[in-house]
C-alpha cells in the first residue's frame, strides 16, 4: 500500500503542473483548474484496483480533466441562470436584456436540438467542448472533412434559426 501511495505521488507530481495549465485554458479561474485536477486524481486513486488497466496514462488523464472543465463550465451556465431566474430585484431595464438573451439561447437550444443527430453531435464536441476536426473525426470514426461538411451544415442553420429569431443577425456564430 505505501508502495502505491508512493507511486501515485510520483505520477501525481509529474503530470499536476501541466494538467493545471491544460485546465486554466478552459476555465476561468486558477482555484477552479487546481480543483478540477484534484478531482479526476482523487478519481483515479478510488478507482485504482479497477480490472481494467489504462493504456494511455497521459491520454487518459488529459481527457479526464478536459471531461471535468467542460462539466464544470456547463453547471457554471446553469447556474448562472439559476441566479438570474431567483433576482427579482433587478430594475426592469436590467432584466429585459438579460431575458431577451435567456429566450434567445432557449431559441438556440431547440434550434441545436433539430439538427441531424449525427450534426448535433459534431457541433456539440467542436463548438461546446473545444474538440478539434481531427479529434471528433477519431471519436465518430468518419473523415474530417465529413466533420468540416456536418459543422458547416449545422452551423448554417444555427444561423438562419438566429435570423428567424432576430429578423437580422448575420454574425457567424463562432468564428474557427
Amino acid at each position: 500500500m505505501e508502495d502505491d501511495q508512493q507511486s501515485f505521488r510520483q505520477l501525481f507530481n509529474h503530470f499536476y503542473t501541466g494538467l493545471v495549465r491544460f485546465a486554466m485554458d478552459l476555465t476561468i479561474s486558477r482555484e477552479a483548474a487546481e480543483e478540477l485536477v484534484a478531482d479526476v486524481f482523487i478519481q483515479l486513486w478510488k478507482n485504482r484496483k479497477q480490472t481494467d488497466p489504462i493504456l494511455y496514462f497521459k491520454t487518459y488523464l488529459y481527457t479526464a480533466v478536459r471531461n471535468r472543465c467542460y462539466n464544470h463550465h456547463r453547471d457554471q451556465q446553469k447556474y448562472q441562470w439559476l441566479q438570474l431566474e431567483e433576482d427579482d430585484a433587478l430594475p426592469f431595464d436590467e432584466v429585459h436584456p438579460q431575458l431577451e438573451w435567456k429566450e434567445m439561447q432557449q431559441w438556440l437550444d431547440r434550434a441545436v436540438e433539430n439538427l441531424s443527430p449525427q450534426g448535433r453531435t459534431i457541433f456539440r464536441l467542436v463548438r461546446e467542448e473545444g474538440f478539434k476536426y481531427k479529434e471528433v473525426a477519431d471519436i465518430l470514426g468518419i473523415s474530417p472533412r465529413t466533420v468540416e461538411t456536418q459543422l458547416v451544415r449545422a452551423t448554417g442553420r444555427l444561423r438562419q434559426a438566429l435570423h428567424q429569431y432576430g429578423g437580422g443577425f448575420n454574425q457567424p456564430i463562432s468564428g474557427r
